[in-house]
């Protein structure tokens, strides 16, 4: 049995991993749902079909990961209606026996696949029609059996096909055929003299996100590999000419600076000259947002390698924005972007913060042709 509640997670666990990235990051508290149901069961094995069928209630609490793989806790209450169950050959004990209301429970943690967003893609949007297969590992309890040789409680296996239908964006009507195995006795074998069919009909309600919506949401633009690739290497031709403008600017300076500390010395007068120096790396940020992402992280962690090398460094971190949007709201961005940096040079890698200046200039369509790469920090040192 142990063998088999690990198989399951380790399949939980891979088929999450392997779930597409193509949907705006969610909060934890997204994509959670709740539903109710109602429907009826009887053993798989027996004289007759119908002849022992008896009702059952059932609530589910889950939460999507991915458009495509979920998980939820469901359980699932079979009703006593006092009817005689016959000679059935089957190892289900509820013949004679239950006294209660509730012939038996059923708490099980179920993996959820969304068959036709694995198959055919996450639109964006629910289709009117979806297809969920469910599978779980669960804790089942026989009720009435007091002083019986009937072992009360026992684990359980159940496979679910559930057949929705979203009636709108936030409420899915589902009908959903089952196969439940009991392992009573320690045994593990999937005989069907120890489960039972059902057939229910219930009510999903999705609660709403924090992305506005009572689902997942698609991300505005996604790039492939090959545009990927070309667009980094126009951002490495483009730094690299920066660079070399960059050591003919410095020659410059140092040309003047050269020249006016000859100047100077004729008079006898000392003056300190201040200049600045665009460092290299760059932070690019995605639209919209002040997080930085995985890809930009090496680009801080050099200003920082940068200045724990020269100790009399000091930096200035300028935020821009995009022009697109409201400039009140690209201001904002910039300044948040600014921080960003600010504190992971400070709180990561432990930066003096005496040696940081921080600075939001709004949005700007100046410091690279394309607007998209205009979501930047850069890194101007300042020297004496």
């Amino acid at each position: 049995m142990k063998k088999i509640i690990l198989s399951a997670f380790m399949c939980v666990a891979t088929l999450c991993a392997s779930a597409q990235n193509a949907t705006v990051n969610s909060k934890f508290s997204d994509n959670w749902f709740f539903g109710i149901g109602g429907g009826v069961y009887e053993p798989t094995v027996g004289q007759s079909v119908f002849s022992d069928m008896r009702p059952e209630v059932n609530i589910e609490l889950g939460r999507y990961f991915t458009p495509e793989f979920g998980m939820r806790v469901n359980l699932i209450a079979g009703i006593n209606d006092n009817n005689a169950i016959g000679n059935r050959k089957t190892n289900l004990p509820w013949v004679g026996i239950q006294k209660t209301a509730i012939d038996f429970s059923n708490l099980s943690l179920d993996a959820l696949v969304n068959l036709n967003n694995f198959f055919g893609g996450y639109t964006g949007q629910p289709r009117p029609f979806e297809v969920v297969a469910a599978a779980g590992i669960g804790w089942g309890r026989y009720y009435g059996v007091k002083d019986t040789p009937i072992d009360a409680n026992y684990v359980t296996s159940k496979f679910e096909l559930d057949f929705n239908f979203n009636v709108s964006e936030a409420v899915q009507i589902g009908i959903k055929p089952a196969i439940t195995y009991n392992f009573q006795d320690n045994k593990s074998d999937l005989s069907v003299n120890s489960s039972y069919l059902s057939l229910s009909a219930g009510l999903v309600y999705k609660f709403g996100n924090s992305n506005g919506t009572h689902n997942f949401k698609l991300c505005d633009k996604k790039y492939t590999q090959s545009e990927m690739d070309e667009l980094n290497a126009r951002i490495n031709g483009l730094r690299n000419d920066y660079e070399n403008r960059l050591a003919n600017a410095n020659k410059t300076i140092k040309d003047l600076q050269d020249a006016l500390a000859a100047e100077k010395a004729k008079d006898k007068t000392v003056i300190v000259n201040k200049t600045t120096t665009q460092l290299a790396p760059v932070v690019i940020f995605d639209k919209g947002k002040s997080v930085i992402n995985s890809t930009q992280q090496p680009s801080v962690k050099m200003i920082a390698t940068y200045m724990k090398n020269h100790p009399t460094s000091k930096v200035n971190i300028k935020g821009y924005a995009s022009p697109e949007g409201s400039f009140e709201v690209n201001q904002k961005l910039s300044i948040a972007r600014a921080d960003a940096v600010y504190n992971m040079l400070t709180k990561t890698y432990k930066i003096d913060p005496a040696r940081l200046t921080k600075e939001g200039l709004g949005p700007t369509s100046e410091v690279f042709d394309e607007n998209d790469w205009n979501r930047v920090c850069i890194f101007i040192e300042e020297s004496k």
